[in-house]
C-alpha cells in the first residue's frame, strides 16, 4: 500500500510539473504572436505598427479597413531599395505618406492622401529610393511636425 501511495504522489507531482509547463509554453507562445512593433519619429510620437513585409501584405496593406487608431499605422518593408507606387484604391479613410530611406530618414511625406475611385487613382512615389514606407492617419504628420530628415527609430 506505501508503495502505491508513494507512486501517485509522484505521478501527481510529474503532473503539475507538465501542466506548468504547458501553460509556461503557450503563454509564451501567445506574448510572441501578440507582440507589437512599435516606430518613433525622433522624439516627436510612437506609432503601434503592423509589419507588411510580403508581397501579399504589401498589396492589402490598410485597405477595405474602415479606421486607423491615432497611435497605429502601417509599416511596409520592402526586401531592397526602390521606388515602389502606392495609391489609396480600396480606401476608406485618408492617410499620410511617409517614405523613409535605409538610413531610417524621412525622405518625404505625401499629405492628407485621400480614397480614389477605381478608374482615378493617382498613384503616387518616393522622391528616391527607399526601403520603408509609413501609413499613419491624415493629419497626424502636420500635427506632430514631422519633416524630412527627421530620424525614425524600430522598437
Amino acid at each position: 500500500m506505501k508503495l502505491n501511495k508513494k507512486s501517485l504522489f509522484f505521478k501527481l507531482i510529474i503532473f503539475f510539473i507538465l501542466l506548468f509547463l504547458i501553460y509556461f509554453i503557450i503563454s509564451e507562445i501567445l506574448k510572441f504572436q501578440n507582440k507589437s512593433e512599435e516606430i518613433c519619429i525622433e522624439e516627436k510620437a510612437c506609432f503601434e505598427i503592423e509589419i507588411a513585409d510580403t508581397s501579399e501584405k504589401r498589396i492589402s496593406g490598410l485597405s477595405n479597413r474602415e479606421f486607423l487608431e491615432e497611435n497605429k499605422g502601417m509599416l511596409f518593408v520592402f526586401p531592397e531599395e526602390s521606388v515602389p507606387g502606392f495609391w489609396m484604391k480600396d480606401m476608406k479613410f485618408p492617410l499620410d505618406i511617409i517614405w523613409i530611406n535605409r538610413n531610417l530618414e524621412i525622405i518625404g511625406i505625401d499629405k492628407n492622401q485621400i480614397p480614389c475611385e477605381e478608374n482615378d487613382c493617382i498613384i503616387l512615389y518616393p522622391p528616391s529610393n527607399i526601403l520603408y514606407v509609413l501609413e499613419i492617419t491624415s493629419g497626424l504628420s502636420e500635427k506632430y511636425g514631422f519633416e524630412i530628415g527627421n530620424k525614425i527609430s524600430l522598437n
